[in-house]
């Protein structure tokens, strides 16, 4: 029994020495973070990529509900202790609808249909990236793009004897700007919010669309 106690110190030993240098092997071969790393520590000029996808409200003459799909590129152009400054370029893809029953002063047994808003922009901006982790943004964008605006409704006043059905469209060239902040709660997923205007401003119903949104930002590089 004592002469098996020093082999099992001995053995002891030597694992624990295996299971540091597999520890360590192992660490010097993860992937790089993804998006900005803490400090803002990275070699070069790499380019990260994210998708924010937001739920919107709209107001362009009539409100309306939709949707965002932002496809973004951004690379670092600066980086101080607290905070790291990337250009950004991304493509966006954008729905809303716009139903009766968001405009209470259409009384839905006489007018039936709905507006829709479809848009491809293009968007071009910076963004600070904040903190000693990197885990706040505020970023300032500019769009421009395509919009195609589809008003389709159909109307029955029986006590007047009238009705009918139209459906009119407008294609449209859009620009404006946006304001937009995330909040990376994980590796790969945070919250996003933003706000967008047209500019210069139109008093056409289907340009001058002012729209709040919120929902997550996936990180994919």
């Amino acid at each position: 029994m004592s002469r098996a106690l020093p082999i099992r110190k001995g053995s002891a030993a030597a694992l624990c020495s295996v299971l540091c240098l597999t520890l360590s092997a192992t660490g010097s071969a993860q992937e790089p973070s993804i998006g900005i790393p803490s400090g803002g520590a990275e070699s070069g000029h790499p380019v990260h990529v994210r998708l924010d996808a937001a739920a919107t409200y709209g107001i362009g003459g009539q409100s309306y509900l939709g949707i965002d799909l932002k496809m973004n590129g951004y690379m670092p152009i600066w980086n101080t202790r607290l905070a790291t400054g990337t250009i950004d370029g991304g493509l966006v893809l954008a729905y809303g609808n716009g139903p009766t029953w968001l405009a209470p002063w259409i009384d839905p047994a006489q007018v039936e249909g709905a507006t829709h808003h479809i848009s491809l922009l293009v968007r071009i901006g910076h963004t600070f990236h904040m903190g000693s982790r990197r885990r706040a943004s505020l970023g300032f964008h500019l769009f421009a793009g395509l919009h195609e605006w589809i008003s389709s409704y159909s109307v029955l006043y029986a006590n007047e004897g009238v009705s009918g059905s139209s459906t009119v469209k407008r294609s449209l060239l859009v620009s404006g700007g946006e304001l937009d902040f995330a909040y990376r709660f994980s590796e790969r997923v945070g919250l996003y919010l933003a706000l967008s205007a047209p500019f210069p401003y139109q008093s056409s119903y289907a340009q001058t669309i002012f729209h709040a949104g919120a929902g997550l930002t996936f990180y994919l590089r």
